[in-house]
Formats: C-alpha cells, sequence, structure tokens
C-alpha cells in the first residue's frame, strides 16, 4: 500500500513539473509549435506563401512584405507584454492590413487572397489553431 501511494506521489509530481515545463514560454517571441519565430521569419513565410499564391510580382513582393512585417511586429508587442489582441484590436490590425493588401494587390489578386482570408476564418478552430489561454 506504502508503495502505490509512494508511486502515485512521485508520477503526480513528474507529471506537474512536465506540465510547468510545457506551459512556460517566453512572453518575447510568437511561437509557432515549440519553435519561436520572430516578425521577421514570419513576415517571410508569409510573403513566400502570398509570392506563390498570388504571383506576385518583386515590387508587390516588398510591399508584400512590409505590410506583413508590420502586422506580425504588431502582434509581437502584445505577446511580448504577455497579452493577446481582443477582439476589437485583432480587427483593427486585420482591417489595417487588408487595406493595404489591396492597395498593393490588382482586383484578381486580391480576390483570390479575399476569399482564402474569408476561407480561413470560417474553419473551426483545433487545438493547434486556438489561442492559448495564460
Amino acid at each position: 500500500m506504502k508503495k502505490l501511494i509512494i508511486t502515485c506521489v512521485l508520477l503526480g509530481a513528474a507529471s506537474m513539473v512536465s506540465f510547468a515545463q510545457t506551459t512556460e514560454q517566453p512572453a518575447a517571441q510568437p511561437h509557432r509549435g515549440n519553435l519561436p519565430i520572430s516578425a521577421e521569419q514570419m513576415a517571410q513565410r508569409r510573403t513566400k506563401i502570398d509570392e506563390q499564391q498570388y504571383k506576385l510580382t518583386p515590387e508587390q513582393s516588398k510591399s508584400v512584405y512590409d505590410v506583413e512585417l508590420e502586422y506580425t511586429t504588431a502582434l509581437e508587442k502584445y505577446r511580448a507584454a504577455g497579452q493577446q489582441p481582443n477582439i476589437g484590436q485583432q480587427g483593427n490590425l486585420s482591417a489595417r492590413k487588408d487595406m493595404k493588401m489591396k492597395a498593393i494587390l490588382t482586383p484578381e489578386q486580391y480576390a483570390k487572397y479575399d476569399a482564402a482570408r474569408n476561407k480561413e476564418r470560417m474553419q473551426p478552430m483545433t487545438p493547434a489553431t486556438q489561442p492559448q489561454a495564460k
């Protein structure tokens, strides 16, 4: 009986340590999975995807990178403060980004961008896409 109790206590302590290690994240950088990604890296990634999806010209690609960097930097500032932007703040950031993207992209490119963005919004949240509670 004593062995069972000791085993349960040790397993409980080990699981708490494991949980604490997995929930501790530095607030200064956003995370994708377990890998920290800077605002610049995220903007580069998004721009490469946009280049392929919307067949951007080199000039458009530079402008899209600037917009993505501004957006990801704004999000990173919230996360550095240990916060998530609320719905209104997120909406304002997204609206500014969309307005700038509309000015950069051709009408055909923007239609594809808008359709992809709306499709993304309609997808149900999975554990990988849900914001983490702090």
